[in-house]
């Protein structure tokens, strides 16, 4: 029960961080102080640190997690069919945990590297909130799956 609460807000959590992500965006292209703000918080953090290396970074973390999460499914659908005691990999809801890490690992790798600062005034932001979700669901998924594996050791 106290699982369920804690996914579910989780996940109610995400679906904020997305609006306030998107909200941003439309408020920066309407309101003029949002942009003065966009752009003066830009000049900043280009100036006292360097955003492309730190985007890549993020980049880099993304695709390590792609990675795990490709060969965990590959791992759970192995383990599915070849053995029938896989009771730990044959959870649809990890399935579904793990293709949303996937799929939002790869929309936020495209957006990385689509856009940029002098093309979105919100970039930073954006990536920085579309980072967030995406550590949160990664953090469900292994939560998921360690209380998944302690419960089938037991």
């Amino acid at each position: 029960m106290v699982k369920k609460i804690l996914f579910s807000s989780a996940s109610v959590i995400q679906v904020l961080f997305m609006i306030l992500a998107f909200t941003l965006h439309i408020l920066s292209k309407k309101k003029m102080g949002v942009m003065r703000h966009f752009v003066y918080t830009n000049n900043k953090l280009n100036s006292m640190h360097n955003m492309e290396n730190i985007m890549n970074i993020a980049l880099f973390i993304v695709l390590i997690i792609v990675i795990f999460s490709i060969l965990m499914f590959f791992r759970m659908v192995y383990s599915s069919r070849r053995f029938n005691n896989g009771k730990i990999y044959t959870s649809r809801y990890l399935y579904i945990l793990n293709i949303s890490l996937f799929l939002l690992g790869i929309l936020l790798m495209i957006f990385i590297k689509l856009f940029s600062a002098a093309t979105l005034l919100s970039y930073y932001y954006m990536s920085l909130i579309f980072f967030i979700v995406y550590m949160i669901e990664f953090i469900k998924t292994c939560i998921y799956f360690l209380i998944k594996k302690i419960s089938s050791n037991t």
